[in-house]
């Protein structure tokens, strides 16, 4: 017989889950982890400023007709030059990545785990929290790796000469790197709120409902 458990733990659990994901993936897809100097133009008696930045893959600048790019400089992928790409960025980027896409798997396990409790007699949301860990784990590499290329022409460019590996030197942290900071700290909350959410699907609340035939299950 096929039950569906709910549990508030465990919607909490996916929800966080949830939010980790899309907190990874938006940190990666936006252009502000590093804000260089404000660049102030006047043209026609009309006073503007910009701020360029650049991104883990892409970047931000004032073009010369005066219109703002944000464009991709990973034309080729990790298979880009060095000298275009960073291969300390490559890194980053792979691991960030593959962190984004565990914690997606995770999601797919955790509502898969509302009508399948159990693989193999382990518990599928603790089995989904230990693979959440080791995404983690990627993802504070990925962290780790991203100012390793702060030294590159690219940055030097953008920050000033004497920007080196974890010193952005003119520039400033943008809110795109606090953002996937943010994401991957979650993802290691979610991983340890998934050992509760474990235990509250296998309650004797829960096994005495089903000793009464209920098939859909709900519990605070």
């Amino acid at each position: 017989m096929c039950y569906v458990i709910i549990t508030g733990r465990s919607l909490a659990w996916l929800l966080l889950s949830v939010v980790a994901f899309m907190l990874i993936l938006s940190g990666i897809m936006t252009p502000k982890w590093l804000m260089g100097q404000p660049v102030i133009t006047n043209d026609h008696n009309v006073t503007s400023f910009y701020v360029p930045s650049v991104g883990i893959y892409n970047r931000c600048l004032r073009m010369r007709n005066d219109m703002n790019n944000c464009a991709s400089f990973s034309f080729y992928g990790l298979a880009t030059s060095d000298t275009v790409y960073p291969r300390p960025w490559k890194a980053s980027m792979f691991f960030l990545s593959l962190c984004a896409a565990v914690q997606f798997a995770t999601v797919l396990t955790g509502l898969m785990a509302c009508c399948v409790q159990a693989v193999f007699k382990k518990s599928v949301v603790s089995l989904s929290g230990a693979t959440q860990a080791l995404g983690g784990l990627f993802g504070v590499l990925g962290l780790l790796l991203y100012p390793w290329g702060w030294g590159a022409d690219r940055v030097k460019r953008l920050c000033g000469e004497y920007s080196e590996p974890y010193i952005p030197g003119e520039c400033s942290i943008g809110w795109a790197l606090y953002v996937t900071a943010t994401g991957v700290a979650l993802v290691f909350l979610s991983s340890a709120l998934s050992k509760t959410a474990a235990k509250a699907a296998n309650s004797d609340k829960v096994q005495f409902q089903m000793d009464e035939g209920k098939q859909l299950i709900c519990l605070a």
